[in-house]
């Protein structure tokens, strides 16, 4: 048991995959991946790779830190490695860059910081450092009175790291729900600092590098307090069932269960073993995970983790149910809530909401265990806006986030003409590139409205009026400012609608409603946001022209469908469908 270590991303991750890493009876994971290189394969690589050119473009100037660059020794014998790192710390380098330190044998760790950034030295003397994470998603929030995370957060440039030179950001905070995995990550970095003796003195900080850009500086470290009681965890002494506690505390329970979770999966096939501490539950990580294939035969078909993926009960509140012999959609369907309650609620105050979780959850099982998908919730009449000229809009981003097409489908109720209509550009886009094209498909659609006929504007979701918003602040543009203007009064959401009127199994996405109501159908058969994303990137990047061409038609034929279907909707919706029996 001694030589047993475990990763960063072991305290983040699904405590089965520790289990199935461990259990010696558990077939390998074939062509597992290692969460950093996923990661970094998920749109890292981009921005850690500037965030790295930036920090090494500042070592160069007069007066920049002093880096050491470790990349290059990722394939060196292990003993080699610990080596540099350590000769490096010792030298005081401000940053080093991919430097792994020894293993911790006696905590069970293992890791390798993207960054170690030098701090205050250590109480005998030696260099102390912090350690860094880089992260290519937002690690902050605006600060909200009444929240509880509003303790200060100390920035830093790149050009000078070290939280010593740090000053606090004004009305930010940590996204701390969304981004506790990032917080148990860097605290597990912390403590492998602390046995090698190299962490430094004072606040026990770590720090995030996101795509959070600090006034005047761009892209900057986010520094985190580890002793900060800022994360809500189930506490079975407190009064309320839940307490705050520092990352260091939520850290150290869950590396030190998976250390447990790992040891008792040692001892499985051997004689009398004890019973595995984790059970498969479905879970985000699930749908990319190399232990899929091991985990879903354990799984009964009717499991309430893997029926139910809208809203999801998280691993607790599943836990907890399993513990109350509720593990199926049947079960929940069945069950007295109000019986249920006084031992369900007392165990799953982590959560806020949790009475309410648990009431769409089984609202969802209900419908599930009769055959439904959709459930009309309300008896009155359906009111749908109308106008002489109906026109759906929905707009499509590439993986950078910028609209890359507007398209439209008009309607003239007059004569029942109907055509489609796009605005579109496939080539990377920069702001102005995306300001332009956005401005050009507005002046149109402007122009349209123009005369005596009524004209509305139906899309489905807030996102096409909010990235319309966005446009308009951003460029000045007259257009966009106008149609931002216009859409006040003329754009008709049409997914506040479905939802004041339905509720779904799988959620009101217009693909399932679209579906399940109107019955249309898209040509595609793998239609989604996503998967559009990829098409546009090969009819942008691909060798060949065929390809691309195929691609750009593939993405166009999409959008088109996406606008019909809203207009599918919308005429169903119209028809004031009948209440579900």
């Amino acid at each position: 048991m001694a030589g047993l270590v475990l990763d960063a991303y072991a305290a983040r991750s699904c405590a089965v995959k520790t289990h199935n890493l461990f259990d010696p009876r558990v077939k390998p994971a074939t062509a597992a991946v290692d969460p950093s290189v996923e990661e970094t394969f998920d749109a890292g690589p981009s921005h850690a790779d500037r965030v790295v050119a930036a920090i090494l473009a500042g070592a160069r100037a007069i007066g920049g830190p002093r880096v050491v660059d470790l990349r290059d020794s990722v394939q060196a014998p292990w003993d080699q490695q610990e080596a540099e790192c350590r000769a490096a710390m010792l030298a005081g380098a401000d940053v080093i860059i991919h430097g792994i330190l020894p293993l911790d044998l006696a905590g069970h760790r293992v890791g390798r910081a993207d960054l170690w950034v030098r701090g205050a030295d250590t109480a005998d003397g030696r260099p102390g450092y912090h350690p860094v994470a880089i992260k290519a998603h937002k690690v902050q929030e605006l600060r909200r009175s009444g929240r509880d995370n509003t303790f200060t957060v100390p920035v830093s440039a790149l050009e000078a790291p070290s939280p010593l030179r740090s000053w606090p950001a004004d009305s930010r905070a940590i996204r701390v729900n969304s981004r506790e995995g990032d917080l148990l990550q860097v605290a597990h970095y912390w403590r492998l600092l602390e046995s090698a003796g190299f962490a430094a003195s004072g606040r026990r900080l770590a720090g995030i590098i996101g795509t959070d850009d600090l006034p005047g500086h761009g892209v900057g470290i986010t520094w985190v307090d580890l002793d900060e009681p800022m994360i809500r965890t189930f506490s079975r002494h407190a009064p309320e069932g839940w307490a705050r506690r520092s990352v260091l505390e939520r850290y150290d329970h869950e590396h030190g269960f998976r250390v447990r979770v790992a040891q008792v999966a040692l001892a499985q096939g051997q004689p009398d073993p004890p019973d595995p501490l984790v059970l498969p539950i479905v879970n985000k990580e699930c749908p990319r995970c190399d232990w899929w294939e091991t985990c879903r035969p354990q799984l009964d078909d009717h499991d309430l983790s893997l029926k139910i993926d809208k809203s999801p009960l998280d691993i607790r509140e599943i836990s907890v149910l399993r513990r109350l012999g509720i593990n199926t959609i049947d079960d929940l369907a069945a069950v007295d809530l109000d019986a249920l309650l006084p031992h369900y609620l007392p165990e799953v105050q982590h959560r806020p909401g949790a009475e309410r979780r648990l009431d769409l959850a089984a609202h969802r099982a209900r419908l599930m265990a009769a055959g439904k998908t959709l459930e009309r919730i309300t008896t009155g009449p359906i009111t749908v806006p109308r106008a002489d000229l109906e026109i759906d809009l929905d707009i499509e981003n590439a993986e950078d986030d910028r609209v890359y097409l507007w398209g439209f489908l008009v309607t003239d109720t007059a004569t029942g003409e109907r055509y489609y209509r796009h605005f579109s550009s496939f080539t990377d886009l920069d702001d102005d590139a995306e300001d332009r094209l956005a401005s050009e498909a507005m002046a149109w659609l402007l122009g349209l409205a123009e005369g005596p006929r009524t004209v509305l504007v139906y899309h489905y979701s807030a996102y096409e009026v909010t990235r319309l918003g966005r446009l308009a602040e951003r460029s000045g543009d007259d257009a966009l400012a106008r149609a931002r203007e216009f859409a006040q009064d003329h754009f008709v959401d049409l997914f506040t609608i479905v939802r004041e009127h339905w509720f779904g199994t799988q959620g009101l996405g217009l693909k399932v409603v679209a579906h399940e109501g109107p019955g249309f159908s898209w040509r595609d058969d793998d239609p989604g946001g996503l998967n559009s994303q990829a098409w546009f990137d090969e009819a942008v990047h691909a060798d060949d022209e065929d390809d691309r061409d195929a691609s750009r038609s593939r993405v166009l034929e999409y959008n088109e469908d996406d606008v019909r279907a809203t207009a599918a909707l919308r005429d169903w919706l119209a028809t004031d469908p009948a209440p579900t029996d």
